[in-house]
C-alpha cells in the first residue's frame, strides 16, 4: 500500500512527526509542500495525508492553498494530521470543510502536542518538558499508523464547543492580517549575513537587500525566520527579545529547505 504524505513545517515538528510516520508505514513518501505546490502533485497513491502546525486555532494559508490545488478524480483515504502548542480548536473541522467543497472526504483527522514555538508570545519549553511531548508524540503516531494501514474511518479531532468557537472568531480576524505581518520584524547588528532565513521561509518571502534580509509582504507568519536564526538577529518588533527559540531537535535545518539557493 502506498501513502504520500505532504507535509507543511516552520520549526520540524510536522516534518518529525511525517518522519516517524514514514519509518513505521511502509511505502510511505513525504514531500514538502511548499517544494511541490508549484508542481504537479504526485496523488497516485492508496492513501493521502498532510500534516501540518496550528496557526490561531485554524490552518496555515499554505495548507488552504494546497487543498485548493489537489485534483483527485478517484476516491482515496485521505487523513488530516494537526500539530499544535495550547489547542487546536476546529483546525481539522476546517480542513474536513474545505476538502469537502472540492467532493472530498476526509476519512480521519488526529492531533498531537508539541511543543508550542509562537516565540511571539512565549519561549520554548524546557527541554524536559519537550521530551515528555516527544514520548508521547510517538505513542500517538503507532496509533494513526495502525489507522492507516486499516484505512480506518476515525472520527475528526476537535476541542469543545467553546474553543471551537473562540477559534473560529480568532482565526477570521487574524489571518487575513498573516501577509503584512511581516512589516513588524527587524534585524540587528548580530546578522552576518547567512542567508538562512531566506532558505527557510517557505512562501520566499524573504529576500537579501546588501546581505540583509527583507520581508515582501506576503508573509505566512510561521516564524520559521526568527526560530532557525543561528544569530537571533531576527525579532518581532521587541517582542522576542530574549526569549528562547526552538527547534525541534529530531530535525534538521536543511530539511526544512523550501527553495534550491546556494
Amino acid at each position: 500500500m502506498k501513502t504520500n504524505l505532504f507535509f507543511f513545517s516552520a520549526t520540524g515538528n510536522s516534518l518529525m512527526v511525517s518522519k516517524d510516520i514514514a519509518a513505521k508505514l511502509d511505502g510511505t513518501q513525504i514531500f514538502s509542500i511548499p517544494r511541490v505546490i508549484h508542481q504537479e502533485i504526485d496523488l497516485d497513491a492508496d492513501n493521502i495525508g498532510l500534516v501540518f502546525p496550528v496557526f490561531y486555532l485554524g490552518m496555515p494559508r499554505i495548507i488552504v492553498d494546497f487543498i485548493n490545488k489537489l485534483n483527485l478524480n478517484n476516491p482515496k483515504y485521505l487523513f488530516a494530521i494537526c500539530t499544535y502548542g495550547g489547542f487546536f480548536g476546529g483546525t481539522l473541522s476546517q480542513a474536513q470543510k474545505l476538502l469537502k467543497k472540492k467532493g472530498l472526504t476526509l476519512n480521519a483527522g488526529f492531533s498531537i502536542q508539541m511543543p508550542g514555538n509562537y516565540v511571539v508570545k512565549y519561549g520554548a519549553i524546557s527541554t524536559e518538558k519537550q521530551n515528555e511531548l516527544f514520548v508521547k508524540e510517538k505513542q500517538k503516531v503507532e496509533t494513526i499508523v495502525k489507522m492507516i494501514r486499516n484505512q480506518q474511518e476515525n472520527e475528526i479531532e476537535r476541542n469543545n464547543f467553546f474553543i471551537n468557537g473562540l477559534g473560529n472568531l480568532a482565526y477570521k480576524v487574524v489571518s487575513p492580517k498573516f501577509p503584512t505581518l511581516d512589516h513588524n520584524f527587524n534585524v540587528n547588528e548580530k546578522c552576518n549575513h547567512c542567508n538562512l532565513c531566506e532558505k527557510v521561509c517557505p512562501v520566499q518571502n524573504i529576500k537579501m537587500n546588501n546581505g540583509t534580509p527583507t520581508w515582501q509582504g506576503n508573509c505566512e507568519h510561521c516564524l520559521a525566520c526568527i526560530q532557525w536564526c543561528p544569530q537571533e538577529a531576527i525579532q518581532y518588533r521587541n517582542q522576542t527579545l530574549n526569549r528562547k527559540r526552538y527547534q525541534c531537535p529530531e530535525v534538521l535545518v536543511k530539511e526544512l529547505y523550501h527553495c534550491s539557493l546556494p
